[in-house]
């Protein structure tokens, strides 16, 4: 492939990566609802296509990697890429690249949402867990010296399980 096809291959590459964030943050603000409503089937879904677009992102970073090399070498850089693109593609990925870079930030953010959202849940349900497996003692009566002797309760849930 010619210099010019590789330049043009290397924009489609980024626009797709682009678009494929995008989705992905689309997909993150759906996970914040879900996790808010507590729906489990629903976040397992939206957790497998996850794994999905991550998976094809991989992908076709790779591809990306390689079209970089071809352009400028091994350890191809942004500032050397610049370098090596004629002008009127150079404004164009630099477009491409500053929206990528705001759906990156804005992916980041909401995924830091979505994590808090999770530990908060992982708390409530050690917190829960914990109030059922503890053994809650009661006053049952008094011994021979005026103290209170305490009963244990049955423990709902065995913690060692």
């Amino acid at each position: 492939m010619n210099f010019e096809g590789l330049v043009d291959e290397l924009i489609r590459n980024l626009k797709n990566q682009t678009e494929l964030y995008r989705e992905l943050l689309l997909l993150s603000e759906k996970k914040t609802d879900v996790l808010i409503r507590g729906d489990v089937k629903a976040l397992e879904e939206i957790t497998r296509v996850e794994q999905e677009m991550v998976l094809k992102l991989g992908e076709i970073e790779g591809e990306r990697i390689k079209i970089t090399e071809s352009l400028c070498g091994e350890n191809a850089t942004a500032e050397k890429l610049k370098d090596v693109l004629p002008e009127g593609k150079k404004s164009e990925l630099e477009s491409i690249v500053a929206k990528m870079k705001d759906t990156l930030l804005k992916l980041q953010r909401r995924n830091e949402i979505n994590e808090k959202l999770i530990r908060r849940a992982l708390e409530y349900i050690n917190f829960s867990i914990e109030l059922m497996t503890s053994a809650v003692k009661k006053p049952s009566g008094y011994d021979a010296e005026g103290r209170t002797s305490e009963d244990e309760t049955l423990n709902i849930i065995d913690k060692k399980a």
